[in-house]
Parts: structure tokens; C-alpha cells; sequence
């Protein structure tokens, strides 16, 4: 739990200073998805992963105390000159500000149950509409990134 905790913590100090830049920027969560722990570790080139870790157009700028680093001389403003600014960050009235929803299809079950045009019996595939959680992303938040 601790491992977690402190994970959360670092992660949260990266989130703050990002919204202090008021850049737009995209979170992946690597304990929702197998996905992201698989781009991760290509873009990474290693199977070692000390989180968080920033890109900035598809270059690594590292973890939090590079970002540290950054900000404190000055650099990070530069980086990040750019980047789309945001407004005020609200909370989204779809997701609450999870950016995640459940599956409209299975309902977060991750079945889909088809009817088998043969018999009269329903067979259970897995949805292909979801994550491997039952969720879909946002399209209120994807709306607002774009």
C-alpha cells in the first residue's frame, strides 16, 4: 500500500504542476491498463518503470525530479511555451472528472450477449467497445482536449 500511496503522491505533485503551466495534458493510468504498461515500457525501452513519467511531444522529459529540475531553472516554462493553455479546469458533468465511463453496451460487464442465429441460446463474447475494466473514455473529456 505504501508503494501505492507514495506513487499517488508523486503523481499528484506532477498534476499540480502542470495545471500551475494551465497546459492541456493527458493521463494514463498504468494500474487501469495492460495497454498503457505495454506503451510505457516500449517508449521506455526498459522493463523497469519509475512513475510518473512526462512526455512532451513524444520526447521524455522523466520523472517528477527532472521535472523538478525543470521548473525550478526555468526550463520547464520554455518546454512547454507551445503547448494549447487551458481555461479554468472544471470538473466534467459525464464522468465527474474520472474521464472514464461505464460500457454503454455491457454495462460495465465486459460480456456482450449475442444471439446465436442458429439456436434459440444467447452466448457470452467478450465487448469489444471497452477496456479490459468495463470502461470507455469520456467523449466530454476527449471533446475538451481537442
Amino acid at each position: 500500500m505504501t508503494i501505492v500511496r507514495r506513487t499517488h503522491e508523486r503523481c499528484r505533485k506532477v498534476q499540480k504542476m502542470l495545471q500551475t503551466h494551465m497546459v492541456r495534458y493527458e493521463e494514463k493510468d498504468l494500474f487501469m491498463s495492460k495497454e498503457n504498461q505495454k506503451e510505457l515500457m516500449e517508449r521506455l525501452n526498459t522493463n523497469k518503470i519509475v512513475l510518473p513519467q512526462v512526455f512532451a511531444d513524444g520526447a521524455s522529459l522523466g520523472t517528477l525530479e527532472s521535472l523538478e529540475h525543470l521548473n525550478e531553472t526555468g526550463e520547464l516554462r520554455h518546454i512547454l511555451a507551445n503547448f494549447t493553455k487551458i481555461d479554468v479546469k472544471s470538473s466534467c458533468e459525464k464522468c465527474g472528472g474520472y474521464r472514464f465511463i461505464p460500457c454503454n453496451f455491457c454495462h460495465g460487464s465486459k460480456k456482450s450477449l449475442r444471439r446465436n442465429h442458429f439456436t434459440d441460446e444467447f452466448c457470452a463474447l467478450r465487448c469489444m467497445q471497452c477496456d479490459e475494466n468495463g470502461l470507455l473514455r469520456c467523449d466530454l473529456c476527449l471533446d475538451q482536449q481537442e
